[in-house]
């Protein structure tokens, strides 16, 4: 079983963020670090950010893609029937949107457009981290993809689940994590090790 990260592993937000940038008229800023940072300067601006990534990660998800490379990785693995599942801390609702759009459901209709072949029962949208972790263990994942380094490093991640950080950043991992610029060198790494 190969266990795959939703947001910003699978699903690039990009196209959402621009967007949204445009919609709250920010300038020349488009990338999310930096709609971010522009956002913090301004009073009250870590409110206006959170309901911002509400946004993007509820109805917002319309507009994100797939990662670069992740569909080719995904039907390589059903290819070599090679189990996978998507495990993510994802709390039903926005912090700053309670009640409001359901994020998992949201996120299940993303995953139902893209028709990538993972199976309903093997997608599971976690409340907490821990519990993250816990069902990357119960699963008895290989190897786990992730787009955050702390949740590879949590002491709680499961021993003999093998971390690949997948990270656009030139920086060289902490052991035992590997690092990988894109898909296709996460392919590379499981298909021809």
């Amino acid at each position: 079983m190969i266990g795959l990260d939703f947001d910003n592993t699978l699903v690039d937000y990009a196209e959402a963020f621009r967007a949204e940038a445009a919609r709250l008229d920010l300038g020349r800023v488009s990338t999310k670090t930096e709609i971010r940072d522009c956002l913090r300067l301004r009073a009250g601006g870590e409110i206006v950010w959170q309901k911002l990534q509400a946004r993007v990660y509820g109805p917002g998800i319309a507009q994100a893609q797939m990662m670069q490379g992740a569909r080719a990785f995904i039907d390589e693995c059903i290819r070599r029937k090679i189990p996978l599942a998507i495990i993510s801390h994802k709390t039903r609702y926005a912090a700053q949107d309670p009640g409001g759009v359901d994020l998992r459901q949201a996120a299940r209709e993303w995953l139902g457009r893209q028709n990538i072949g993972i199976a309903h029962e093997n997608v599971f949208f976690e409340e907490t981290r821990e519990a993250k972790l816990n069902r990357i263990g119960r699963l008895d994942c290989r190897y786990f993809v992730d787009d955050l380094s702390e949740v590879l490093l949590d002491q709680q991640f499961p021993p003999t689940t093998q971390r690949l950080w997948l990270t656009a950043a030139m920086e060289t991992p902490q052991p035992p994590i590997d690092a990988a610029g894109d898909w296709f060198q996460i392919a590379r790494y499981i298909f021809v090790s």
